[in-house]
């Protein structure tokens, strides 16, 4: 008989007894009830639960229980568990679901994968085959081939977690598991197909953990039958702040000229390789190449809107006025009309799957192309992304949904009999109802609750805010606050103990800070960690934690997911409220859509959404508790502006203290000037 929450996470319990060391915390308790609640009535829930609280374990032992009821019962209901973070999907994975399964006998689960981190064999037997003078233009691309082959003979997964190296982008696109390019039961490798052993695994786990990136795409393609999840009626959605971003991201629909480029050289490029590289194909070739100065000619339209852009923007509201020739689509319809004549005198199974997939991204890319030229529906917000001349990156056109509240609300909340939505910050407010988040997801009723932090904050923690009303957007703002954090770093009985993470809200401003404050933190021996300045995430976070008193300068991947627990974090520093880019084209659109209903959209939305960012950069301080530490906050407007209250309401009480900014004005500033000019430019 399967045991209830209460005799898994109550004190005494089956994890108190597992873990001498195990705390039973109540607010985990009276999280996992409330799941398992909703689990068993059919109900949405929405939990806002704050670091400490346990919130996997409080929604992973509910799952579990009732998708391991479901089949004792006969059938088979798998739940599934969406994070927002890598991190998070680690952790679960490798340490909460493998603690679980030893107190649950029989409990499986499974980490769910894009089809593309798969290996086809019968791809890469063809690309190694008769297809080798196809897919390879180099002697490093038939070695990586051949790499591969040797691989695929010796992996049970066949992912590429497993090759544990990044193959070149255009080798593994000829050999990765493709959904347009699949025999599916047909194939003569379906048997041993890895990704549809991995599907297997998914159909027989209890859990599926997989990331809302993968989540929400899949659930765009439900309605082509095109999904890879199984069928289920219980997701729980943990990092659920962030689901409307990445809904607008999956729900739309988005085409970069680099893609474009991509795919055609995929079938002629100009090196005589790719898909359409034989003698009889001279008629295919010629439309590709037209395809290709149309291309050509098509992004230059694109990139000429830059001229009304503003300095330091790089994305542009298309309207009326921005009309540009639609001399692409065409070329691509007929580059697909000759594929479709190539498909019909095809011999060859393997090319067939080839011609045939490739025929349906071209129409998906003219498609794609034609609805975002249009125009034509209301709810979508139609932009142009033109990275700046010093910027990586290609231009690109996409159409967004003005909003994803109905979307969600038909294609998720109404289909689906449980969805758990959790965080460490959902509420912009001090109330249960979670008004801001339910309108901005179309998610109706249910049940709610916002949990206590396990934190004794006024002990542990000291809010430091700034009172004097110095622009945040101005050169004066930044030399003060590079003054005052000078001064607070190579303080030994304040910033000089332990890490600091210094967050900004844009790179310029981290930029304009770092280069002064940097010679001081030099001549102190201070390890100096700069965002942007060629590491990864991760590799900073692990420098960071090492060194032990680290200063990290830090932009908006640095405010969410990261954990740093001791004294490797004892101090954040926060130059800007975060408030939401206002020019962005989604964002713009979604404001006048407010103030179109008569609404107040910086009451209504910017503010709501900066508290619910302010929330995530202060939580990465406390994550224990035996972690002190201070927050310190320097834009003004949190003490000298009337919705400044809603932020301080929304932070945990804790120790205030008051500073004056420009104190550390006047004479100063020319000072550090002096020596920003002599600033060491090699930086992490």
């Amino acid at each position: 008989m399967l045991p209830t929450v209460d005799e898994v996470l109550a004190p005494g319990g089956l994890l108190a007894k597992a873990l001498p060391s195990w705390e039973s915390r109540p607010q985990q308790l009276a999280m996992a009830r409330l799941a398992a609640e909703a689990m068993a009535g059919g109900q949405h829930v929405v939990v806002e639960a704050p670091t400490g609280v346990g919130k996997s374990f409080a929604y992973l032992v509910p799952a579990a229980l009732h998708a391991l009821a479901a089949a004792e019962a006969g059938g088979r209901s798998p739940v599934v568990i969406s994070t927002g973070t890598i991190a998070l999907q680690e952790q679960l994975i490798d340490k909460d679901i493998p603690l679980l399964t030893k107190l649950l006998p029989g409990l499986s689960a499974v980490l769910v994968k894009g089809r593309q981190n798969y290996l086809s064999r019968r791809r890469l037997a063809y690309a190694t085959g008769h297809g080798q003078q196809t897919f390879v233009e180099t002697r490093d691309d038939a070695r990586a081939l051949k790499e591969l082959a040797t691989w695929a003979d010796e992996t049970s997964e066949g992912d590429l977690a497993d090759l544990g190296y990044e193959p070149d982008r255009a080798v593994w696109q000829a050999v990765r598991s493709d959904r347009n390019n699949c025999l599916g039961r047909k194939c003569p490798t379906y048997d041993t197909c890895f990704f549809y052993n991995a599907r297997r695994r998914m159909e027989e786990a209890h859990l599926l953990v997989v990331n809302h990136h993968l989540y929400f795409s899949d659930l765009a393609l439900r309605d082509e039958h095109a999904g890879i999840l199984p069928a289920h009626q219980i997701a729980v959605f943990d990092e659920a702040h962030s689901l409307e971003d990445v809904a607008t991201d999956h729900l739309g629909a988005s085409i970069s000229a680099a893609q474009v480029r991509y795919l055609l050289d995929g079938l002629w490029s100009r090196k005589g390789k790719g898909l359409l590289a034989r003698e009889d194909f001279t008629s295919a070739q010629a439309a590709v190449d037209t395809a290709h100065a149309a291309t050509q000619r098509f992004w230059n339209e694109v990139t000429r809107l830059s001229e009304r852009l503003k300095p330091n923007e790089d994305t542009l509201r298309l309207g009326a006025e921005d009309a540009i020739e639609d001399v692409l689509s065409p070329c691509l319809d007929a580059v697909g009309r000759e594929l479709d004549r190539l498909s019909e005198r095809c011999t060859d199974d393997n090319q067939l799957m080839e011609l045939n997939a490739h025929r349906s991204r071209v129409a998906t890319m003219a498609g794609t192309l034609r609805a975002v030229l249009g125009q034509v529906d209301p709810m979508q917000v139609y932009f142009a992304h033109i990275p700046r001349a010093e910027a990586k990156g290609s231009p690109s056109l996409t159409m967004a949904p003005l909003s994803v509240a109905g979307l969600l609300k038909e294609k998720l909340f109404d289909e689906m009999k449980t969805a758990v939505l959790t965080s460490a910050t959902l509420a912009a407010d001090d109330s249960d109802r979670f008004l801001f988040l339910r309108r901005r997801l179309g998610l109706d009723g249910g049940l709610a609750k916002r949990l206590d932090s396990p934190f004794d904050f006024p002990k542990q923690a000291t809010l430091v805010v700034n009172r004097s009303p110095i622009d945040p957007n101005s050169p004066r703002f930044e030399t003060a606050v590079a003054a005052w954090l000078t001064d607070y770093l190579m303080d030994p009985e304040r910033g000089r103990r332990g890490g600091s993470f210094v967050l900004f809200t844009s790179y310029r401003q981290l930029a304009a800070v770092h280069d002064l404050v940097r010679p001081h933190l030099d001549r102190a021996n201070r390890f100096v960690i700069r965002h942007g300045a060629g590491l990864g995430r991760r590799q900073m976070l692990d420098l960071f934690k090492r060194a032990g008193d680290a200063v990290l300068f830090g932009t908006a991947s640095f405010w969410e997911g990261v954990d740093v627990p001791g004294d490797a974090l004892r101090h954040v520093i926060i130059a800007k409220i975060p408030f939401e880019v206002p020019n962005h084209p989604v964002v713009e659109a979604r404001h006048h859509e407010i103030t179109r209903r008569g609404g107040n959209p910086f009451m209504e939305r910017s503010v709501p959404e900066a508290i619910i960012k302010l929330k995530q950069g202060f939580g990465r301080l406390i994550r224990s508790r035996s972690d002190t530490g201070t927050v310190a906050i320097l834009d003004h407007r949190i003490l000298t502006k009337a919705y400044g209250r809603y932020f301080l309401r929304a932070l945990p009480e804790c120790r205030m203290e008051t500073i004056a900014l420009e104190d550390w004005t006047g004479d100063r500033p020319a000072a550090v000037a002096d020596d920003r000019r002599s600033a060491d430019a090699d930086t992490l």
